[in-house]
């Protein structure tokens, strides 16, 4: 995982060297003299885009979390279960090509997640804020949730963050690789894993 974090991020960098033109002869000369050709057009100066290293900086993830909408190291868990969101989330009922994007979870949530976690004698797994460009609010939201590792036959059950109490939500699907939620708004979800008698 470390070399490809690397050679994610020396691609990046390559890809973000900046280019520079150098001085046309045509635009004049220090003679003293003037060229008869036309000046070539002025190349204007942009904001350079903010890098990949920047942008998953700002939002607290490495290069390959912010490239792959994942969540895989979480401060206070000492072995999360990596988790992603790859899109085709089923938004109030319709398929369609929304993507919830992953956040990372304040040191005071996961806390409480393992409080949460605790009371019911299981794990966590992860824990990950849920956002979205395209779809702030909706009704309902079937959402497919990459997590390594988890195998078919896991009970595993999924709490929203809600007004500072966790709320189960309704889990639909658990397949090898994969947590099936439906949910009702975007929020901090808490994965946790607990024992066959709950």
């Amino acid at each position: 995982m470390k070399k490809m974090i690397a050679l994610a991020l020396a691609g990046v960098m390559l890809c973000a060297l900046p280019v520079s033109a150098a001085t046309s002869p045509t635009s004049g000369s220090t003679s003293g003299k003037t060229s008869s050709a036309p000046a070539p057009a002025a190349v204007e100066a942009t904001a350079t885009p903010v890098s990949v290293v920047e942008a998953a900086a700002a939002q607290g993830k490495s290069v390959g979390e912010y490239t792959n909408n994942a969540v895989v190291e979480v401060a206070g868990l000492s072995e999360a279960t990596p988790m992603g969101q790859g899109g085709h989330v089923v938004i109030n009922g319709a398929p369609s090509n929304v993507t919830f994007f992953l956040t990372k979870p304040s040191a005071a949530t996961v806390s409480s997640a393992k409080s949460q976690a605790a009371s019911l004698g299981g794990k966590v797994l992860n824990v990950v804020g849920t956002t979205s460009q395209a779809v702030g609010k909706f009704s309902t939201a079937q959402v497919n949730f990459y997590a390594k590792g988890v195998k078919a036959g896991q009970l595993i059950k999924v709490y929203q963050l809600v007004n500072g109490e966790w709320v189960e939500l309704t889990v639909t699907e658990i397949r090898e690789d994969h947590v099936v939620v439906n949910m009702t708004s975007h929020g901090v979800l808490a994965f946790i894993e607990v024992p066959a008698a709950q």
